[in-house]
């Protein structure tokens, strides 16, 4: 791992006056860079790092490999975004985790701007662990995650971890020629690591979900119990409710949806992640009790005066985080697809 490294990016400009004043930027990597342990091992070298810097205009300054980037760079005077990134990723891809970090510095006649950057994991890793219920019942195929950028096929004893765009991705089984038989879907957020662990049950079809938090990642590990029909997820009962990702693809439906409380108060322009809160009449779900995002949140209508006394977060503040299944309309509410009329509801 390389350690700290500061380059100087002298950057110039012409007065009214025709003269020229330098302009300096100071630009170092926040140390130490932790990399994602994957089952290649593989680590990251802030010297390989690709760094570009460019105006507001879109013009280059430097477009290359960090560690061979020249000592200095005159430039005019104004505003530039600085980036670095530790590999290009265009598509899924098996052990390919992308650090990086952007910010826009704006500089003018004589000024010194100091950026640090604080390199993340950009993408979002999925892994499986088959266990043994799953191998025995399901014996050959594939499992093949996808989503708009292109897809990951994890053929029998693949352990290695998929990285993919942040964003909406389906789980998929591929067995032979026929149609791929849909599983589930998720969202998946920047800096997330998804472990699924597939069982396989003639019984019944549940999820649950538990999160820890590593330095620079979370890290996601989730039980998902199958029944016969390997068909998941399908709204129709508590045990079968779409993920909050599934059920945005079936407005109009009157269905059961999971997620965890995380907000309330909402607006047709926000949602409240953080208490004390005012409204009883509403609250947001969403696919991890970590969501900050409105644009990630289920809206939830509280309509019926007995769910609404069990689960609004003005009288129930211990319910923020927790999972929730609802049954009730998919449908738009504070400009947000959610649920309306919800006529029941589990607290697992």
């Amino acid at each position: 791992m390389a350690g700290t490294m500061v380059a100087t990016l002298i950057l110039s400009a012409c007065n009214t006056d025709s003269l020229q004043r330098d302009a300096t930027i100071s630009l170092s990597f926040a140390a130490p860079l932790k990399a994602v342990v994957t089952k290649s091992e593989t680590s990251a070298d802030t010297n390989d790092f690709h760094l570009r810097i460019c105006n507001v205009n879109g013009e280059t300054v430097y477009d290359g490999r960090y560690g061979e980037k020249p000592q200095t760079f005159t430039v005019r005077a104004g505003s530039y975004e600085v980036s670095a990134v530790s590999t290009a990723f265009d598509a899924p891809a098996f052990e390919m985790p992308q650090y990086g970090d952007s910010q826009i510095v704006v500089v003018a006649d004589g000024e010194r701007a100091d950026i640090r950057l604080a390199c993340h994991l950009c993408n979002a890793g999925i892994c499986f662990i088959r266990n043994e219920s799953f191998v025995k019942r399901y014996p050959s195929g594939k499992l093949v995650v996808e989503q708009d950028s292109g897809e990951l096929e994890y053929g029998p004893g693949e352990s290695r971890t998929g990285f993919f765009q942040p964003g909406d991705v389906t789980i998929s089984w591929r067995a032979g020629t026929g149609p791929d038989t849909l599983l589930f879907s998720r969202r998946i957020s920047s800096g997330e690591i998804h472990s699924l662990r597939l069982n396989a049950s003639s019984e019944y079809s549940v999820s649950g979900i538990s999160m820890t938090l590593d330095t620079n990642v979370f890290r996601i590990c989730e039980d998902i119990i199958l029944g016969d029909s390997f068909a998941g997820e399908d709204g129709r009962t508590a045990s079968t409710a779409w993920s909050v990702s599934s059920a945005r693809t079936h407005e109009g439906d009157t269905a059961w949806v999971w997620g965890y409380i995380v907000g309330g108060d909402l607006t047709s322009g926000s949602v409240s992640f953080e208490g004390p809160f005012t409204r009883n009449s509403n609250m947001a779900i969403a696919a991890t009790h970590s969501t900050r995002s409105r644009d990630d949140c289920f809206s939830v209508e509280l309509s019926k005066a007995a769910i609404r006394n069990a689960l609004n977060l003005v009288d129930n503040p211990g319910n923020l985080g927790r999972k929730v299944i609802l049954r009730g309309v998919i449908s738009k509410y504070y400009n947000l697809t959610g649920l309306k009329s919800v006529s029941d509801y589990l607290l697992p």
